[in-house]
């Protein structure tokens, strides 16, 4: 068994044969990516790992499981802003297509990129694709003359927020401050302005200040502590504020209803955004609670022609008391979007989780596979030891799970 030295050697030595003026002939690595979840996220995790790693990469069968198989358009533009970031090799990164090969050539100097999915394809899914990758851009320090690495920035266009995906305040308000806090790594997002479905011309710009000589923290989030607050926000652009107050109050009296003795006693603060925007017009609303350990948790919900108000409020609450009750540190979005920094990170992470999900699963298979990271699943009310992420007959929905990663360490090094 290779010991963490002989793995963080190997991963450095991966690193300087990614420089432009290496001629490294790799053997592709092969990946059937309609494998369990069978969507984008695999798409976004090894293409991701393929710049960090500089391994070539073919993906078949992307997104076979969905309705509309093949890549969207913000599959496309993440895809086309690595392939900046890397100078890479991209064939078959066309709206549609099903097969993708993928090879980075080294890191490209240059400090801004843009992604525009020219629809209301998630904005939040390109940075999801692209935050990894960013973070460890950084060219290798010279040592008699280093000086800190310089922020990336890149402009992205698209939507804010939109089924199927995070919206743009579950990053900023509970993605960002535990992967910052947790792995030590820092970036910001600054919304421009939003976009809904189906016009988007939404914006944000995201910073990133890459690491070097350094490794990503291990994460430990295994105490979840007691709830000390509950806040939320709607988001009303181009429609009433009254239907924000309706949203609003739908939202307080389901969680007033449910009687959790998690939130007894605590006050719900639910502001009130209203903004104009350029095209078309959207509501959302975000929830979420932070504990006396750090840990925060969320659920939400966009509206839509076929839900009234009230009826978004209240879909967002149940979510929110569905992650409440499951008694994890982690909701279900935020739980597989940590998968690949505790892979990247150094040493074992430790995350204590409500029900696995699919996404989850597909993730660990994936980093795994492509990373040489080492995961271990450990369901906390069970007499088993592990359990294995392949296996369907286990109810993954139900009971708390410890997940443990032995990550890389990678790092930027001369």
């Amino acid at each position: 068994m290779s010991s963490d030295k002989d793995v963080k050697t190997k991963v450095l030595s991966l690193l300087e044969d990614s420089r432009p003026d290496k001629d490294v002939k790799t053997e592709v690595l092969t990946l059937d990516a309609g494998l369990l979840e069978g969507g984008g996220q695999v798409i976004r995790n090894c293409i991701g790992l393929s710049c960090l790693l500089n391994k070539p990469v073919k993906l078949l069968n992307a997104r076979a499981k969905r309705k509309d198989p093949g890549l969207k358009p913000q599959h496309a533009s993440g895809l086309k802003l690595m392939q900046d970031l890397y100078q890479a090799e991209l064939q078959g990164g066309n709206i549609g297509s099903q097969e993708i090969y993928f090879k980075p050539n080294g890191v490209n100097t240059s400090d801004t990129f843009i992604a525009d999915t020219q629809t209301a394809g998630s904005i939040t899914l390109l940075i999801q694709i692209s935050l990894p990758a960013l973070l460890f851009s950084a060219p290798p320090p010279k040592k008699k003359l280093f000086l800190p690495p310089r922020s990336k920035k890149v402009i992205l266009k698209g939507g804010t927020t939109v089924i199927a995906s995070p919206p743009i305040d579950f990053l900023i308000e509970v993605f960002k401050p535990i992967v910052e806090r947790e792995f030590g790594l820092h970036f910001n997002i600054n919304v421009v302005g939003r976009g809904y479905y189906p016009q988007g011309k939404g914006e944000v710009v995201l910073r990133v200040d890459p690491i070097v000589e350094r490794t990503l923290k291990p994460l430990n989030l295994v105490d979840r502590g007691e709830i000390t607050k509950v806040r939320g926000r709607v988001t009303i652009a181009n429609k009433s504020k009254q239907i924000g107050k309706r949203m609003a109050t739908a939202a307080s009296e389901v969680l007033t209803e449910a009687a959790l003795p998690e939130l007894e006693n605590i006050q719900f603060d639910i502001e009130i955004n209203s903004e104009k925007i350029n095209a078309g017009k959207g509501s959302e609303i975000l929830l979420w609670a932070e504990t006396s350990t750090g840990c925060i948790i969320s659920g939400n919900d966009i509206s839509n022609k076929k839900e009234t108000p009230e009826e978004v409020g209240k879909n967002a609450a149940e979510k929110f008391i569905r992650n409440i009750k499951h008694g994890g540190c982690v909701d279900e979005h935020l739980q597989d979007q940590l998968i690949i920094f505790m892979a990247l990170a150094e040493s074992r992470s430790k995350l204590v989780s409500g029900p696995i999900t699919l996404h989850t699963r597909t993730a660990i298979h994936f980093i795994e596979t492509m990373s040489g990271a080492k995961f271990h699943i450990k369901k906390l009310d069970s007499s088993e030891s592990l359990v294995n992420i392949q296996d369907n007959s286990l109810d993954w929905d139900e009971g708390m799970y410890l997940i443990e990663c032995e990550g890389i360490g990678l790092m930027v090094s001369e």
